[in-house]
């Protein structure tokens, strides 16, 4: 479960589905909601207490069998990575083909990774830490929308109140954050669950995370259709993005200019999220290029 050469790191797919791409063997499956089958590394046996809660957890439910997985069996990892069935973060670009939906992202077709491409797309080398570059929600500075606004327009913004409160209530977030927190206008796309970290940062974090979770599901029994059904993996997005963005401005400074140190730490730390697609059309992509 470790890259080549590379003992330390303990690298997971998450996924809901049978998976069609052909994933190398250093990174094991963990398997979700109907996709869960004998034999596997499955949520309903490495965190039970979530199984009932993938709908409204999503992959979020997968990070916390991952956090167990590594807890008892690689007490000495030293990097954890996440990726998903068809999302990864890679070192460079691939397609250089932006997903029209979601600036920071690009589509990639699966016939680009015949052979060993795959492999290689996913290797992080030594990164410590491997994320998707920022998403800047505000585009004029006299409109700035922060996590609040955007999630009120995409999501139903009751359930990012109630799970600030619950962060707050377990000493996740202090109260003086809050204000900080719903102004934060930049996200790191996944937060803490794609991508590449230090094993102590991502235990802790996504520690800290599914006890916030935890206190939401006991508390709030809320169950939304369709696209907002994983309403608390959408909130745990922000939660462990602002984490990390935290730990981030931390390490590069900036001297009190944000895009200073935006732009120090996407240098450092930012590869390229990736949306691997069947349909080829829709990228532009030439195979073998």
């Amino acid at each position: 479960m470790a890259a080549p050469g590379d003992d330390g790191l303990v690298y997971a797919c998450l996924t809901h589905v049978p998976l069609t791409l052909d994933f190398p063997p250093w990174i094991v499956p963990i398997y979700l909601g109907q996709a869960q089958h004998a034999g596997a590394l499955n949520l309903r046996d490495l965190a039970p207490e979530w199984d009932t809660h993938h709908p409204s957890l999503g992959s979020t439910a997968g990070a916390f069998a991952l956090k167990n997985l590594v807890r008892s069996r690689y007490p000495n990892a030293t990097r954890v990575g996440i990726c998903q069935y068809r999302k990864f973060v890679s070192r460079h670009r691939i397609s250089g083909v932006r997903d029209p939906r979601y600036r920071v992202m690009d589509v990639v077709p699966k016939s680009a990774f015949a052979g060993d491409r795959l492999d290689a797309a996913l290797q992080p080398g030594d990164a410590t830490f491997l994320v998707g570059a920022p998403r800047r929600f505000t585009r004029v500075p006299w409109h700035r929308r922060g996590y609040l606004k955007e999630y009120a327009r995409d999501h139903c913004v009751e359930d990012l109140l109630r799970f600030t409160g619950e962060a707050v209530d377990q000493g996740v977030l202090d109260r003086r954050e809050v204000t900080d927190f719903f102004r934060e206008d930049v996200i790191v796309p996944g937060g803490v669950e794609l991508g590449v970290y230090p094993a102590p940062f991502w235990l802790d974090s996504t520690e800290t995370i599914e006890r916030v979770v935890r206190a939401c599901v006991l508390r709030h029994a809320t169950v939304r259709d369709g696209y907002q059904a994983r309403l608390w993996s959408f909130c745990a997005e922000r939660l462990g993005s602002w984490l990390l963005l935290k730990r981030f401005r931390a390490d590069v400074g900036g001297n009190g200019i944000e895009w200073i140190a935006r732009r120090r730490w996407s240098a450092r730390y930012a590869g390229q999220l990736n949306l691997v697609t069947e349909n080829e059309a829709h990228t532009g992509y030439a195979a073998g290029a």
